[in-house]
């Protein structure tokens, strides 16, 4: 008996109040969830941002970048491009 109830209740409509109701519940339960979920992450944002160089730290010119001297600005000028990166024949 108690389950025809259930399968009653499962398939009739919810009136608009009913629907109301349970929007209302699903936000607060995704929102108690975020705050949860938020204050667990925020120790791991800062030990993340504390890692990466600011704005004012990352200004450095890209020849100091490992992979610069592939740039052609930075290749001396006698030299051909085939010649110039590693690994390759002229």
């Amino acid at each position: 008996m108690y389950t025809g109830n259930l399968i009653y209740q499962a398939e009739r409509p919810l009136s608009r109040a009913e629907q109301q109701q349970v929007d209302i519940a699903n936000a607060e339960l995704v929102r108690a969830v975020s705050r949860c979920w938020h204050a667990l992450a925020a120790p791991l944002r800062a030990l993340r941002a504390a890692g990466r160089p600011t704005a004012r730290q990352a200004s450095y010119g890209a020849t100091e970048y490992p992979a610069a001297e592939r740039l052609p600005e930075s290749r001396p000028a006698e030299c051909q491009p085939a010649e110039c990166l590693p690994g390759r024949a002229a």
